[in-house]
């Protein structure tokens, strides 16, 4: 009797100290996780902070240029070869790195130019009707632009689309009825299908109305469906032709004698339309912190007016293999999938000389 309950003891010791390795285990699992998570945290928060810097890196450089364009003779004139446009290596930090690049984004076909001052741009449509031509993309999409920007309720054409086409659908939607907020908006409208906005996304941007394009650092293919029967090879031969200096004003670069195939009439209306300028206000800066592999992207877009008026007007947290987030300079492939695709609060940054 005595070893039978000699053994029940040991096994329900046995039993006991299962039970607390058990526990302890678990908690030491749950501790782990804690403790990964809260890295997490903190690398997602240190990389938030590099955006950041980079960001007011970038403004700063923007600053300085301005202040050079002003101490210039030539006068305020913005080009491909100057600072703020040229790569940089990414820069070592505790952990990782961070790289930074700045895009004019005035070098892009603004949506909301085609509708301005209550009515259709017919000179801003006509380009982005070349440019659907140009990328091969069912011309019918300029008329549902048309229509996501018009107030009214009346489709443009066959081919528009106002709120009761859009209703239609699974889910349905109202059509805009104002201006782009955003390019990924177009992905919205009538005929933009994933394929169509892959091949537009880059070579658009959605600015206030009225701002124009700076004929400097057009993409190739938007210069072309500035004129009438302009090819993107010509158009990449007129870009080049302008370096390093720049086309100093908009009068300077349609005098080019490459342009010398190009109607007046086209030349004209696109002054007449203030579709074009040779300096810009807009820019994008990308971003991407790397810390412990781990890979945080931020784009914002500056407002420049001059070089101690600079505001950040939109920030976009973004998946760091989005497009304009590969850097040529990266060191590293890293991504982190778990990053969000989110619209950011707009922040301000201001600079004084």
């Amino acid at each position: 009797m005595a070893r039978k309950q000699q053994g029940v003891a040991l096994i329900t010791v046995l039993l006991v100290v299962a039970i607390a390795t058990s526990l302890c285990t678990a908690m030491l699992v749950l501790q782990q996780h804690a403790i990964s998570r809260t890295m997490s945290l903190l690398d997602g928060q240190q990389s938030w902070q590099y955006d950041l810097a980079a960001e007011s890196f970038a403004i700063e450089v923007l600053a300085e240029d301005a202040r050079n364009d002003a101490a210039s003779p030539q006068g305020n004139i913005d080009t491909p070869y100057e600072i703020w446009a040229q790569s940089w290596p990414p820069f070592p930090v505790d952990g990782g790195s961070v790289s930074a690049r700045i895009e004019d984004e005035q070098g892009r076909f603004n949506l909301n130019n085609i509708y301005s001052g209550g009515s259709v741009n017919q000179t801003a449509l006509n380009v982005f009707q070349r440019l659907l031509s140009e990328e091969r993309l069912d011309p019918n999409i300029a008329s549902a632009v048309v229509d996501w920007l018009d107030p009214d309720n009346t489709p443009t054409g066959s081919g528009g689309a106002e709120s009761d086409w859009y209703m239609r659908l699974d889910p349905p939607y109202r059509a805009a009825n104002r201006s782009f907020a955003d390019v990924s908006e177009l992905r919205q409208v009538r005929g933009v299908d994933a394929a169509a906005y892959q091949v537009l996304e880059p070579l658009l941007c959605a600015l206030p109305s009225g701002t124009p394009m700076n004929l400097n650092t057009l993409k190739p293919e938007v210069l072309a469906a500035l004129f009438v029967g302009l090819s993107v090879t010509q158009a990449q031969g007129i870009l080049r032709a302008g370096a390093p200096q720049g086309y100093s004003n908009v009068d300077n670069f349609m005098s080019s004698p490459l342009l010398g195939g190009v109607s007046i009439a086209d030349k004209n209306a696109l002054e007449q339309a203030n579709l074009v300028s040779v300096n810009s206000q807009y820019f994008r800066v990308s971003a991407k912190a790397t810390i412990d592999a781990r890979v945080r992207a931020l784009r914002s877009w500056i407002h420049r007016l001059s070089s101690s008026d600079l505001e950040v007007v939109k920030r976009e947290q973004v998946l760091p293999n989005a497009d304009g987030m590969l850097m040529s300079s990266d060191a590293t492939g890293a991504t982190d999938s778990s990053a969000p695709t989110s619209l950011m609060g707009a922040g301000h940054g201001s600079l004084s000389n």
